[in-house]
């Protein structure tokens, strides 16, 4: 059976983020989240970019903070790196993605992103080039030019050495 996932274990550095989040579960994400982008965060974007609306291809940030894992409850920013902006704009706030040992997931294609996530911390690290999974910090996908051109993005999952 092929494997469906390329995975690279790697070190990341801390990034600070802004942006704008919602609290759903694993159950409402995949409407609640797409919704926070296009009809929240897109329009918001080049507040922090200095850029008109759609012209922003550079990297931006899904993160995934679990606040309840029996219930699968998360806080999800949909963000961006603002390193020169002392406060988040009014309705924006910072989210720390700490620095690290990640597994980076490529998804080559939209419509992926739930297998991919099932995959990262599901079957992943039951292979013999698995790791254990940190449940307890933030998982994100990164978005890139990759993204607005074929659909392909990255998703990292914290984990924990061998």
């Amino acid at each position: 059976m092929p494997v469906p996932f390329a995975v690279t274990v790697l070190q990341y550095q801390q990034v600070r983020l802004v942006g704008v989040s919602i609290h759903t579960t694993l159950h409402k994400a995949p409407v609640d989240c797409p919704r926070l982008w296009s009809d929240v965060f897109a329009h918001r974007m080049p507040e922090l970019s200095g850029k008109a609306q759609n012209a922003y291809q550079g990297p931006s940030y899904g993160v995934s903070v679990f606040t309840d894992h029996k219930g699968l409850a998360f806080n999800y920013w949909a963000a961006m790196e603002a390193p020169d902006i002392a406060e988040p704009p009014m309705g924006m706030s910072e989210v720390i993605l700490p620095g690290g040992l990640y597994a980076c997931c490529r998804i080559p294609a939209p419509g992926m992103l739930r297998e991919a996530y099932d995959y990262m911390y599901d079957v992943w690290p039951q292979t013999a080039e698995g790791f254990p999974v940190q449940v307890d910090k933030p998982c994100f996908e990164r978005y890139d030019s990759r993204f607005f051109q074929s659909g392909t993005h990255d998703v990292y999952v914290p984990i924990l050495p061998r």
